[in-house]
């Protein structure tokens, strides 16, 4: 654990970096449409929190008519609500003067919804943004969520951009960006830094969206490396973790020029790691391009944040599935990532193989142990974030198939091929400019196993239940039973998700139950279950209010005890 004093001594250090011009000089070369995205975050108050953020937006070579959508920010994405409620003294102007905003608000598809603005009249020209958004670390009101909301501790902020940067109702245009931070209300050695890199930024010909797939992070924070000399791979948090922070980015900076290496990219770009405390699910994250937020609280674990920062990493080069689009594809690029965000730091030697077997066991635990283990895949999307247990399952059960499929192809060719080389021949296609689509995999999954290769596949996604050989993790390892006791909230899971979030459902003879917990009962905080659902003896605390009474109920959320494969180290021999 870092001391107090050295935690302290990092955080002063952090460099003060140059102020670009509001205008780059570049911009008067091209003839394209420019961007500018200035942030200035508010001093610290007493509370060491900074109150809010004011943003300011210019836009090039603007024609819109009358009535059309001219601006838009989400009112919620992905499950978080966005400070669209919030903001104040938004205003606008075009080269001809001020312009009078209305907005209405869009239906909410896929958990992500939008504020439209449009003006009073045509715009033409250059317009300006101008507002404040607020940061009141408010908990997450819908329940388990990403952590893109606005957040502050010890001088510092971070959110991503879908959550407070408005941008052009056409996000998709393409712009030359630009992205300064004025600095100017911070302490001396304040830092500004995004997905884009450390301190001030420029892009070229890219959409307006990118800025609302970054992460952004100011004020007084740590930052990797220290000098903010970075040479691709950067990194910073807030707060103070119960670990060393920059020991543990410098950890992933050697690990992610492993995977350069692994998947032949001679050139790695730029990757931004953020890091700050979350008092809701401690330990997850986020992947954005090109960067990853990473969260903790007091307790979180060192060993289980390296997993989690060699799984997000590894999104860098695989992602998702390009159709079907979002989360029916889940299964290609989170099974993956489990796969190998254990075996690549093995590989290394960055993990023991004590920690990989508690990761393994981890995510086998959890899968063989899930009451709804036999979801089809087609049903993930609708139930995703309404059940940590159908949301766990594109992680757990894809990761076992693909261990699977690893010892087939290494059983086939006695050695010679295994996973690496499907997965670097489908990632040659997507850098060469092709689109990747279930067909693929079901095409080349066919070729290298046959008939047999495409049904367990097919069967796979439709839940069938996948176990992987005892030696399908190398021949040190051995495949053993354990008795482990099956996940059970003990009431309806979808009461997390309402506003408020009034309990229902609770089921007789549960934990819960016996614990006190009633229909009606409000429960006052977020709860996050990823992690705990894989955490046998983890208990479950609920902040209740019941009429007047406020009340902690506190209970382990399991249920029937049943068989659970697990892996252990075989015998010498």
């Amino acid at each position: 654990m870092m001391s107090a004093v050295l935690r302290r001594s990092l955080l002063i250090t952090t460099l003060a970096l140059p102020m670009l011009a509001a205008m780059p000089a570049a911009w008067a070369q091209t003839a394209g449409p420019a961007l500018s995205l200035v942030l200035k975050p508010a001093s610290a108050e007493a509370t060491s929190l900074v109150p809010y953020v004011d943003v300011e937006i210019t836009l090039t070579d603007m024609q819109t008519p009358a009535g059309e959508g001219l601006l838009r920010l989400p009112t919620v994405a992905s499950n978080v609500v966005t400070v669209a409620d919030a903001i104040t003294g938004l205003t606008a102007t075009d080269s001809q003067g001020p312009l009078s905003l209305t907005s209405h608000d869009e239906p909410e598809q896929g958990l992500t919804a939008y504020r439209i603005w449009h003006a009073d009249r045509a715009v033409s020209g250059t317009v300006t943004v101008r507002y404040r958004a607020p940061i009141t670390n408010a908990p997450l009101v819908r329940g388990a969520a990403p952590p893109y909301n606005l957040r502050s501790e010890t001088g510092g902020f971070s959110a991503a951009g879908n959550n407070f940067v408005i941008l052009p109702a056409d996000s998709s245009r393409p712009y030359d960006i630009s992205l300064r931070w004025d600095l100017s209300a911070q302490p001396q050695g304040a830092v500004g830094l995004s997905s884009l890199g450390i301190g001030n930024a420029n892009l070229t010909d890219q959409p307006a969206e990118r800025l609302s797939d970054t992460y952004y992070m100011a004020g007084t924070v740590g930052l990797y490396p220290a000098d903010g000399q970075s040479k691709g791979y950067f990194g910073s948090w807030q707060g103070n973790p119960p670990f060393d922070g920059g020991g543990l980015l410098a950890w992933g900076d050697t690990l992610h020029a492993f995977y350069s290496r692994f998947f032949g990219d001679s050139t790695p770009g730029a990757y931004g790691v953020f890091m700050r405390p979350n008092p809701v699910n401690p330990g997850g994250g986020v992947e954005l391009t090109n960067s990853f937020a990473l969260t903790f609280d007091d307790k979180t674990d060192l060993d289980d944040l390296k997993i989690t920062l060699a799984h997000e990493m590894l999104h860098t080069w695989v992602n998702s599935l390009d159709e079907p689009k979002g989360l029916l594809s889940s299964w290609f690029g989170e099974g993956l990532a489990v796969f190998y965000q254990r075996a690549l730091p093995l590989r290394a030697g960055m993990i023991d193989e004590d920690q990989f077997l508690k990761d393994l066991n981890f995510h086998a635990g959890r899968y063989y142990t899930n009451a709804l283990a036999n979801t089809p895949n087609d049903e993930i999307p609708s139930r995703f974030w309404a059940d940590t247990r159908v949301r766990v399952l594109p992680y757990d059960r894809a990761s076992l198939y693909f261990a699977h499929v690893d010892w087939q192809l290494r059983q086939q060719s006695k050695g010679k091929r295994s996973l690496d080389d499907l997965v670097h021949l489908l990632l040659a296609r997507r850098k060469a400019g092709e689109k990747l689509v279930q067909a693929d995999w079901e095409s080349l999954i066919t070729k290298e196993l046959g008939t047999q290769g495409l049904t367990e596949f097919q069967a796979m996604m439709k839940g069938a239940l996948v176990l992987p050989a005892s030696d399908a993790f190398g021949p040190q390892f051995q495949r053993t039973t354990k008795r482990l006791r099956r996940y059970e909230l003990g009431f309806d899971p979808t009461s997390l998700t309402r506003n408020p979030r009034m309990v229902s459902g609770v089921i007789p003879g549960s934990a819960a139950d016996r614990a006190g917990l009633r229909d009606g009962d409000q429960i006052m905080k977020p709860v996050g279950q990823d992690g705990l659902q894989g955490q046998q003896e983890g208990w479950l605390v609920l902040d209740i209010k019941r009429g007047e009474e406020r009340l902690e109920i506190r209970y382990q959320p399991r249920g029937e005890e049943v068989d659970a494969w697990q892996w252990e180290r075989a015998p010498a021999r």
